[in-house]
């Protein structure tokens, strides 16, 4: 992954963490196709991170774009947030192609009083995906605490703006809840797959949660690591019917990986 330079950075001597492991410059946020995540110091000392993502095919960088969004003279700093077949998400909500690194559907942007700017409308840090066939944005955002269970993964009409709760959050006695870290599509989009981790006081399980889309209905969810200390739930939905569901069990010390698939075809 790391052998073949895409930018200045990759052919520099990686730097070292706390434990003399190197850091290296870019990481793998998809395989099929692949796209990888670019991370550089910016020239000069100035502080701060240049982002850019990458495109490969046949094992070769064909795209590679810079994430920041270009306001006047200033650049923001945007973040990848869903990475799916179906486009990558931007955290001012643009979607670009997996493939060719082109923009799917552009930012929504609003101009700033005084100034010949503009700047985007959306500022977003949960997991999102792009849906091509409903043209939405589904997103996860919540505010739970002892008293208050806000949000959940809502829908986002990329031609009105209109927000809509889809999935309200799942939450525990104690405030703990199911924060969703990834999503996937499934059935040809009919199903709206999560991956999650229990955000709560102590270990926190991974978690499953299938979403009919037709109906708004959890029909399936599947807890693993009851008891265990777990992060880093993954999903990768395969053709047909399959999918896989990944997280890392820091308990035991190993990563698991299931295999499922939907009991009949949508």
């Amino acid at each position: 992954v790391h052998r073949q330079a895409t930018g200045a950075c990759d052919t520099q001597p990686p730097q070292r963490g706390p434990g003399g492991f190197p850091l290296h410059p870019r990481r793998v946020r998809m395989l099929a196709p692949r796209v990888d995540e670019r991370r550089c110091a910016r020239a000069g000392g100035a502080p701060g991170t240049d982002l850019a993502l990458v495109g490969f095919a046949a094992g070769r960088p064909v795209w590679q774009r810079p994430l920041a969004f270009a306001s006047g003279p200033w650049r923001l700093d945007r973040q990848l947030i869903g990475a799916a077949r179906e486009g990558l998400v931007l955290s001012d909500l643009e979607v670009w192609s997996p493939a060719s690194g082109k923009t799917i559907v552009p930012a929504r942007t609003h101009a700033v009083a005084g100034e010949s700017r503009r700047v985007p409308d959306h500022e977003v840090h949960g997991a999102a995906l792009y849906h091509p066939r409903r043209r939405a944005v589904y997103l996860f955002a919540a505010d739970v605490t002892l008293l208050r269970r806000d949000g959940g993964v809502f829908r986002l009409d990329l031609a009105s703006g209109e927000r809509t709760l889809v999935v309200p959050v799942a939450t525990t006695l104690l405030g703990g809840f199911d924060r969703v870290e990834e999503m996937a599509l499934a059935g040809g989009g009919r199903y709206l797959l999560l991956a999650q981790r229990l955000e709560t006081r102590g270990p926190g399980a991974a978690s499953l949660a299938v979403v009919d889309l037709e109906s708004g209905e959890r029909v399936f969810v599947a807890r693993h690591g009851e008891g265990h200390v777990c992060a880093d739930p993954r999903l990768v939905a395969g053709a047909g019917r399959d999918f896989g569901f990944a997280y890392r069990d820091g308990t035991e010390r190993r990563w698991v990986v299931v295999h499922y698939r939907l009991a009949s075809p949508a």
